[in-house]
C-alpha cells in the first residue's frame, strides 16, 4: 500500500504523455494528408497590392493595402487596458491609415484593380 499512490500518479503522468504523443502523431498524419490534397501557398499578404478586408462585426474595408504589424507596447505600462501589439496596419485609398486588431480580421480578398 506504500507505493500505491506512487504508482498511481506514475500511471497517470504515463497516459497523458501517451495521450500527448498520439495528438501529435494524429495531427502529423492530418498535415501530410492535408499537403498531399492542397498545394501549399507560399505567397500570403503583400505590402505592394491592394485588398479588400472583410472584418468580424461586419465592416468592409475596401481597396486597402498592408504595411505592417505595430511594435510591441511596454509591458509594464498599467494605464493600457488593452494590449496595443501586433495590430495590422493598412493605408486606406485615400491615404489614411487604419489600425485593426488581427482577431477582428474574418478574410481578406484581392481588391479589383481600378481602370
Amino acid at each position: 500500500m506504500e507505493y500505491f499512490w506512487a504508482g498511481l500518479v506514475t500511471l497517470i503522468v504515463l497516459w497523458i504523455a501517451g495521450a500527448i504523443i498520439a495528438s501529435k502523431i494524429k495531427n502529423r498524419r492530418i498535415r501530410r494528408a492535408t499537403e498531399k490534397i492542397f498545394p501549399k501557398l507560399a505567397d500570403h499578404i503583400q505590402a505592394d497590392r491592394r485588398y479588400n478586408i472583410f472584418l468580424s462585426h461586419g465592416k468592409t474595408l475596401q481597396n486597402v493595402k498592408f504595411i505592417g504589424i505595430s511594435p510591441a507596447h511596454d509591458q509594464g505600462n498599467p494605464y493600457l487596458p488593452f494590449p496595443l501589439c501586433a495590430w495590422l496596419i493598412v493605408e486606406k485609398a485615400n491615404g489614411k491609415k487604419a489600425y485593426l486588431k488581427p482577431d477582428t480580421v474574418k478574410f481578406y480578398e484581392d481588391a479589383d484593380d481600378p481602370k
